[in-house]
């Protein structure tokens, strides 16, 4: 494969949270009082990020006031299954995550990861990170020690797009001045990494890290699987 560049997704794919983000939704909100057990945690969080619209009263998803309204509404469960909540704000606890998820600490970078993008920049291909998350990944990517790889780095919060939406890749590939058909993404979600890059034009592996030794067409288990679909010439 002729590539002139290669996007790669950041959570799940560059790094991982050391800790699962169950468990630190559930200890940042004990910090105000809420000692909700995991699995409720759990629940509340991802049953209303499903139900959160991808704009909330002119918030896009992943913003600060997106997630504002998202921390509001996890409170309101809380408060539902009997859990107090009176005096406590919700920008509060927004914030106090926030800084959470924005400690590089709070991550680890898959061990694979620094071989492989080491490779990639000696070939020539040009990098970027193209993700759903909020504009505090440039942070991230820093403290991991990550920045300095990438030429880009497309951010669904600031961009206004979210993946699977073509207009992330799209944005992207203009961001990079290529066409998508030089492109490759590479990410851990089928649908959002893996159909909303063909659909945009670019060629697309799904990285599956518990997949079999001999994973099937289109998989690979690390990044270091990417370099066979790189045409050396």
């Amino acid at each position: 494969m002729s590539l002139r560049a290669v996007f790669l997704d950041a959570g799940d794919t560059l790094f991982t949270e050391q800790r699962s983000r169950d468990e630190l939704y559930t200890d940042g909100l004990r910090r105000f009082g809420i000692a909700a057990p995991p699995e409720r945690v759990s629940a509340w969080r991802q049953e209303e990020h499903d139900a959160m619209p991808e704009v909330h009263a002119g918030h896009r998803r992943y913003t600060e006031g997106w997630f504002g309204a998202y921390m509001l509404r996890i409170l309101e469960r809380a408060s539902a299954e009997g859990h107090p909540i009176e005096g406590i704000d919700p920008e509060a606890v927004r914030a106090d995550l926030a800084e959470t998820f924005t400690r590089p600490e709070t991550y680890a970078v898959y061990p694979d990861v620094f071989d492989a993008l080491e490779d990639l920049t000696e070939r020539g291909v040009r990098l970027a990170v193209v993700s759903n998350w909020s504009e505090r990944l440039t942070g991230i990517l820093d403290g991991l020690g990550l920045s300095r790889y990438f030429e880009q780095v497309v951010i669904s919060a600031v961009v206004g797009a979210t993946k699977p939406d073509r207009a992330l890749f799209l944005h992207a590939t203009a961001a990079l001045g290529v066409d998508p058909s030089g492109v490759l993404h590479v990410g851990d979600h089928p649908v959002n990494d893996v159909a909303g890059a063909r659909r945009a034009g670019l060629s697309a592996l799904l990285l599956d890290r518990g997949a079999p030794a001999e994973p099937g067409p289109g998989v690979i288990r690390d990044l270091t699987g990417i370099l066979p679909w790189i045409d050396p010439t």
